[in-house]
């Protein structure tokens, strides 16, 4: 076959967004259970009546059958069968393939042998792939053709030459089984630092668990279950975890009428969060991960019983046994070499998560801290907060104000300052905007994203010395910072007595 005998896909009812799912087996119904089929509530029926129940009367559906050798799931404007999930069980069966792609141009092709997932990429020889053997398929890849208008038609065709199954348009004419599908749960995936919501909403507490020991995240997580569990008056939990994981996937499907997603009515949705915090608890990677998301969990239902989290994330805190929160240097120390070798420590520093520093030249201190607007709190070295606050002080001919977790309204202060003085603002998230403002009196402001924009005339010849961004942008403003200003930010600087200030 061709990539041409496929165009027959653009006019069906799969053109616009399917999945097509081909395991090695004649056990329709174990495939079935595998995507997590409601065998209670399957019908068959001609394909061609099947769009409805597809697309719209089930919030998730397959329609399955028989072809050859194999057990073909489609689904219509679905992707279960690319999930890892999913693909691990189905090819426990027998080898699986897995063609997906959607309106939005996204496609997956997923290779499975003996519940272990080969390869999986997105359409295209060069793509990047990821699973336990990525490149296994590389020689059949490289023949497919990929142009542009064939990614969908090169998928169909490849999982063709692996199966010796034509997917033909007639595999449409016949009846199939039409299934509802209760969701198997994603991985319990480890936490991603920089990433995660704990660590801007909670940062001191978020800090404490990354420094702590297994075992006492293990306290802390089996605390925040019991807070959740108690909210949802959750008991007599199975003790097998396949048998919880059939009681979490099975609560979700039933309160999907009440949309699980945040419309469930409060007693029915906290007992969903309950249940989803004492999988996290057992299934977790590592006890960080279990600690995080057990917390997120408990934050959760205090919120949907209308209660403040404060004082659960204090005892949290105290079960850690209240740590000091990071605060100045931390140990960390100004490297040797290149501008962003010099500044490449606050990658790893705590205020590397986010943060938001502006220089201003030749005005008072006072000046400063007006533009912001706060009061002032006293005095110390720069420290982690779970409140906003704003560290000043006076180094050479320069205020440099330093906040953790970057200001929203840094081009505000900017502004506030430009009509007296030359201000500079660098600022960074792990998980969103790096940039930097630089304005003059009389002049506009200017704005860089580090290797995202051409350089904007006033900084130009700044700019000149440095190298290009790579990787973490951080560093690389910081060295802008140094440049403009004549100003090294060392991690010793933070250790300095600054004027501390909440902004209002």
């Amino acid at each position: 076959m061709t990539e041409d005998d496929f165009d027959w896909l653009s006019t069906s009812p799969l053109g616009e967004a399917a999945c097509v799912t081909m395991v090695k087996t004649t056990d329709l119904d174990a495939v079935v259970r595998g995507f997590g089929g409601v065998t209670g509530e399957a019908r068959s029926i001609p394909f061609a009546e099947a769009g409805n129940d597809l697309d719209e009367a089930y919030a998730v559906a397959v329609a399955v059958c028989r072809q050859g050798e194999y057990v073909v799931a489609i689904e219509v404007n679905g992707f279960q069968g690319s999930r890892p999930e999913v693909l691990r069980r189905v090819s426990r069966l027998g080898e699986t393939v897995s063609a997906f792609w959607n309106v939005e141009a996204l496609t997956r092709f997923s290779y499975a042998v003996d519940g272990r997932v080969k390869t999986a990429f997105e359409a295209g020889a060069d793509s990047w792939k990821d699973g336990e053997d990525p490149d296994c398929l590389a020689p059949l890849v490289a023949e497919i053709d990929w142009a542009a208008g064939h990614r969908r038609t090169g998928l169909l065709h490849l999982a063709t030459r692996l199966t010796g199954q034509p997917f033909t348009e007639d595999w449409l004419d016949g009846e199939v089984l039409v299934v509802p599908i209760a969701e198997h749960l994603e991985d319990v995936r480890p936490v991603t630092p920089g990433f995660e919501p704990l660590e801007y909403q909670h940062p001191v507490l978020a800090a404490a668990l990354r420094r702590a020991e297994d075992e006492p995240l293990l306290t802390v997580a089996r605390a925040a279950v019991d807070e959740v569990a108690a909210s949802a008056g959750l008991t007599g939990i199975p003790g097998g975890d396949v048998e919880f994981d059939e009681l979490v996937r099975m609560a979700r499907y039933e309160a999907g009428a009440s949309g699980y997603a945040g419309y469930a009515p409060g007693a029915d949705r906290l007992r969903l969060v309950a249940l989803d915090a004492v999988r996290a608890l057992r299934t977790a990677p590592n006890p960080l991960t279990a600690a995080f998301k057990t917390i997120d969990a408990a934050k959760l239902a205090k919120q949907l019983d209308r209660l403040d989290p404060a004082p659960m994330l204090a005892g949290f805190l105290d079960l850690l046994g209240n740590p000091p929160a990071p605060s100045g240097a931390d140990g960390a120390r100004a490297g040797a070499g290149g501008p962003l070798e010099r500044h490449a420590w606050i990658t790893d520093h705590w205020l590397g998560l986010a943060a938001s520093i502006t220089y201003a030249r030749s005005v008072p201190l006072d000046t400063v801290a007006a533009a912001f607007g706060g009061i002032t709190l006293g005095a110390g070295p720069v420290y982690l907060t779970d409140t906003e606050q704003v560290a000043l002080r006076r180094e050479k001919d320069w205020t440099i104000a330093i906040a953790f977790n970057r200001s929203p309204f840094a081009h505000e202060i900017v502004d506030a300052l430009r009509p007296h003085t030359t201000v500079l603002n660098i600022g960074w998230e792990t998980r969103g905007n790096k940039l930097a403002y630089f304005a003059q009196p009389g002049h506009n402001v200017a704005v860089i994203r580090p290797g995202q924009d051409d350089v904007p005339a006033p900084l130009a010849s700044y700019t000149t010395s440095l190298p290009a961004p790579a990787g973490n942008a951080a560093p690389w403003l910081l060295a802008l910072g140094e440049v403009v200003t004549g100003i090294a930010f060392t991690p010793e600087g933070l250790d300095a007595q600054h004027t501390l200030l909440r902004p209002g």
